[in-house]
């Protein structure tokens, strides 16, 4: 019944961080912890540097009952934050612009930006060869 504008299929993501997460907190403990909130979509855990990990819930319903219980929480002996993760340029928390959250690995890198006019591949690029090898 509280649906307050937010579709009932909007995922969440959860944002979390504790020290050890990555390093004694494996994937699979986090996923025993945090699945008896409702279905998870995917689990990333950073290793290099670890520290943090992320949670994508289903539904978002369950990803705050997620972050009520266990903020604060101890998983392995370690405490735990946990927060929704925040995107880029999403503000109102509608949830339909996850395809634009950030993750490691993944921060806009300015010199591609303009990679159409700056260089420009005769021939569809030629040399190169060791991308799908």
């Amino acid at each position: 019944a509280n649906q307050d504008r937010t579709p009932p299929f909007a995922t969440m993501h959860l944002y979390l961080q504790g020290e050890k997460i990555g390093v004694d907190i494996s994937k699979e403990d986090l996923e025993d912890k945090f699945s008896k909130f409702g279905a998870i979509v995917s689990i990333w855990v950073a290793r290099q540097p670890p520290g943090f990990a992320f949670i994508e819930y289903e539904d978002r319903r369950d990803g705050e009952d997620a972050m009520r219980e266990m903020n604060g929480r101890a998983v392995q002996g370690c405490d735990i934050r946990v927060e929704e993760s925040r995107t880029r340029g999403n503000r109102d928390g509608g949830g339909r612009d996850t395809q634009q959250m950030v993750k490691p690995g993944d921060w806009p890198c300015p010199q591609v930006r303009d990679i159409g006019d700056t260089l420009p591949l005769p021939g569809g690029g030629g040399g190169g060869g060791g991308v799908g090898a």
